[in-house]
């Protein structure tokens, strides 16, 4: 097993289920007032669209190690005991996610299902962008959201001789779409799969050995968007992970 996929395996690791992984998500709380957020030091406000704290002194709460003091804009993680403190702007409006690192759910996490490793999943891509990037309703696993997404164009690929084209969307440094396919709600999700498309030299490659679980696998405080009816794959894609061990999911 090579280097690099043991790398992405120890990260993918710590994303799930490290001190402020997705397992230890314990609150999503969106910022419109003065608001409290539970085990969190200060007061959290909203000040010309930018997020604010207030905190007394001597609260532990601290930015790259250094102590915030009176009010403070915050922009990026923030650490109090105990707790990391993830902070984002969502559609204009300020969001503050809590990250317990004694959870009681990453206690009892007990691992990702995952196929064993293929070199045959590994595929390569064609990006085909669009004259300009279009804007795409998106629903979303939970409480009927659709959020819009920008997608810039199509991934087009070949899984086991059959062709496939998938709408690709931008982020995570670099293009990534949600799927679904012949496993999802069988052996894999039901709500369906992450991949990213990994720039090569020349074009792309899709390594569905990569294939991962939404964050709302993990936690009920995430809502994570389902696949639009082009990334609907006709192949069963027998790669990647599968589900939450010991972890009921969305029927």
């Amino acid at each position: 097993m090579s280097a690099d996929w043991e790398a992405w395996l120890a990260a993918r690791a710590e994303e799930v289920a490290g001190p402020a992984g997705h397992v230890a998500l314990t609150g999503t709380y969106t910022v419109f007032e003065p608001l409290v957020v539970d085990g969190v030091p200060g007061i959290w406000d909203v000040d010309g669209g930018r997020l604010t704290v207030t905190v007394e002194p001597g609260a532990q709460l601290t930015r790259d190690g250094t102590p915030l003091t009176g009010t403070s804009y915050v922009d990026g993680d923030l650490e109090a005991p105990g707790v990391t403190v993830r902070t984002f702007v969502r559609e204009g409006t300020p969001v503050v996610r809590t990250y317990e690192h004694a959870a009681p759910a990453r206690a009892a996490f007990r691992g990702v299902d995952r196929y064993p490793y293929e070199p045959k999943w590994r595929v390569p891509a064609v990006f085909e962008p669009f004259t300009a990037p279009e804007p795409a309703a998106i629903p979303y696993q939970r409480d009927d959201v659709v959020r819009e997404h920008v997608v810039p164009g199509e991934l087009a690929f070949t899984l086991a001789g059959t062709p496939h084209r998938v709408r690709a969307f931008e982020g995570h440094g670099g293009l990534w779409f949600v799927f679904a396919d012949a496993t999802t709600g069988v052996s894999t999700y039901r709500p369906g799969r992450f991949v990213e498309a990994l720039r090569t030299g020349d074009g792309y490659v899709v390594d569905f050995n990569r294939a991962y679980l939404p964050p709302c696998a993990f936690s009920d405080w995430y809502n994570c968007p389902l696949p639009p009816r082009e990334n609907v794959l006709s192949s069963a894609v027998e790669a990647g992970e599968k589900s939450v061990l010991g972890r009921a999911h969305p029927a």
